[in-house]
């Protein structure tokens, strides 16, 4: 199978490629902004302006099967200046879709947001559920979502979506605001304040990279010619204060908690179900948001 990555060089996208890397019946063509392949692997590795129709057309034709995962914002950075979503991840996407129904793939598989684009709710969250985003992070993910289905209606392009939960684990770039476990683990070992925005009392939902990436390899298995939407969390709808008695548990250094003032562009609530993607794949087990989070712990402290 032909498969390529747009966005290889992110947190999901360097995980997911080093995995594919090891199949020999994967042909792996990566696509990134960057001038320079951050993955490490000794792939073909293509500077992608899905702007320029013409080469873009040129570069993804001959694939079968291509992942998107380039986003260029999150939650918080369009909360006060919507347009960035527009300009930076809706026109790049539709410019994107535009093309590949021009080529000859026949599935693309996307990330969208659980946490953003259902909204508040106090129910169980399943992937039939309202959708009622109230930020503009949420909004634009469904409306991607939208996209998808269009060109599955009017030219046969077929999709997977996997609505992903709060991801954590090796390797994650916290720079941006991204990570909230992460976040935590490496302002303990540096020992830096924990800063948690609200009481402590705003539920997520958590899931390990590993477990993140082995699921989304579910769309080199199943049918081409068939769309699925799939809610990718865990059985881990934890507030902020459990995770960080659980963080408490695992790490060795001290350290101080400081709580903020609530964020508008936080999700207060969120419970996610996730039946259908276990059902679907019931040999796939989630990693114990303990043995997750102490895997990562370890990673952190030997990087220091």
């Amino acid at each position: 199978m032909n498969v390529g990555v747009i966005g290889c060089n992110g947190f999901v996208g360097k995980h997911l490629c080093l995995t594919m890397s090891k199949n020999k019946s994967i042909n792996l063509k990566l696509f990134g902004k960057s001038d320079f392949n951050l993955t490490k692997l000794n792939l073909p590795y293509i500077k992608i302006d899905v702007s320029n129709k013409e080469e873009t057309i040129k570069e993804i034709k001959d694939l079968d099967l291509i992942y998107y995962l380039a986003s260029a914002s999150i939650p918080v950075t369009s909360w006060e200046n919507p347009k960035i979503e527009i300009e930076q991840n809706l026109l790049p996407f539709l410019n994107f879709l535009e093309c590949v129904s021009l080529s000859n793939i026949k599935k693309v598989v996307f990330i969208s947001s659980a946490g953003t684009v259902y909204g508040s709710s106090n129910e169980k969250l399943n992937e039939k559920t309202n959708k009622l985003p109230f930020s503009p992070y949420g909004i634009n993910k469904l409306t991607m979502e939208y996209y998808l289905n269009y060109y599955q209606k009017k030219n046969n392009l077929n999709y997977d979506i996997f609505r992903v939960s709060n991801i954590y684990g090796e390797n994650q770039d916290t720079s941006k605001g991204l990570g909230i476990i992460n976040t935590f683990l490496e302002n303990i070992i540096h020992k830096k304040n924990i800063n948690i925005f609200g009481n402590g009392e705003t539920i997520r939902n958590y899931i390990y990279i590993k477990d993140v990436i082995s699921f989304l390899l579910t769309s080199l298995e199943t049918e081409l010619q068939q769309s699925n939407i799939y809610n990718l969390s865990s059985n881990d709808n934890l507030s902020i204060n459990e995770l960080l008695n659980i963080i408490d548990s695992i790490v060795k250094e001290e350290y101080k908690v400081q709580y903020m003032e609530q964020r508008n562009s936080d999700n207060p609530f969120i419970s996610l179900d996730n039946s259908k993607i276990k059902s679907m794949f019931p040999s796939i087990q989630f990693t114990s948001i303990f043995g997750g989070i102490k895997s990562c712990y370890d990673f952190l402290k030997k990087e220091v």
